[in-house]
């Protein structure tokens, strides 16, 4: 759709469920289906053609994250028991798990020069935001709060992340710095929003609520204010990602 949220296409069109859009540059899109059984990481040209398979392992394949060059894809696999990161070339070879840990690790988005990778995690207990290099190495735990964090996103020029978290009753959208300081709260409506992600310029953020009633996607500044629904219909709409 457009950035005031008229012309939706339908890119997909399949009786499956296809979730999880992520931009790949160059006029790709990687998403999740679950067309042929379990769910499976695909990627297609931005106008919905040439739709291909990427991951056919034995478990879920979910959330991909297209690194800024577009040359790799993060995303969260269950094939080894429990959700880790893994990470892969945009053609879907060269698959390697980055994460080993008991606990659940999902939900992956690059930093903005493609050296690290933030994540959820359930490793300490509950879910946090964490961040690790790109190859997986020195995983170091950015919130470190007692409430649920999830839906972490990298700013365009590396300053900050955009998260979501239950800490103040519901589940609001927060900003902090990118070493995990400095957390503060964009939105106060008592609902449900989640899913943050930047527009190319840092300028301003599109994300889920359902504060209307339903699923809707929202826009507003990088700093919480002018607060828009673009979609504004009966069905749900969830997980946006901006173009780039």
């Amino acid at each position: 759709m457009g950035l005031d949220g008229y012309n939706p296409v339908n890119l997909t069109n399949n009786p499956a469920s296809d979730t999880g859009p992520s931009w790949c540059g160059g006029g790709a899109l990687a998403f999740a289906s679950d067309r042929d059984g379990d769910l499976n990481i695909f990627i297609m040209s931005m106008d919905g053609a040439g739709q291909i398979r990427l991951t056919d392992g034995p478990a879920a394949d979910f959330a991909p994250a297209c690194s800024p060059s577009g040359g790799q894809i993060a995303y969260t696999s269950a094939n080894d028991g429990n959700d880790e990161i893994y990470v892969m070339n945009a053609d879907g070879s060269n698959q390697q798990r980055l994460t080993a840990v008991e606990a659940a690790d999902n939900f992956p988005a690059w930093s903005p020069d493609g050296s690290k990778i933030v994540f959820v995690s359930e490793r300490d207990g509950n879910s946090e935001i964490y961040v690790m290099d790109a190859d997986g190495a020195g995983a170091l735990n950015l919130t470190n709060d007692a409430a649920a964090d999830a839906g972490p996103a990298w700013s365009p020029n590396g300053a900050n992340i955009a998260f979501a978290s239950d800490r103040s009753g519901s589940w609001e959208i927060y900003l902090m710095n990118s070493d995990g300081s400095g957390a503060y709260q964009l939105t106060n409506n008592g609902t449900v929003n989640s899913a943050p992600t930047w527009n190319s310029t840092g300028s301003q953020i599109i994300f889920h609520s359902n504060r209307d009633g339903n699923d809707e996607i929202y826009r507003m500044s990088s700093d919480g204010s002018f607060q828009t629904n673009l979609t504004n219909h009966g069905s749900a709409d969830s997980a946006p990602d901006w173009e780039r």
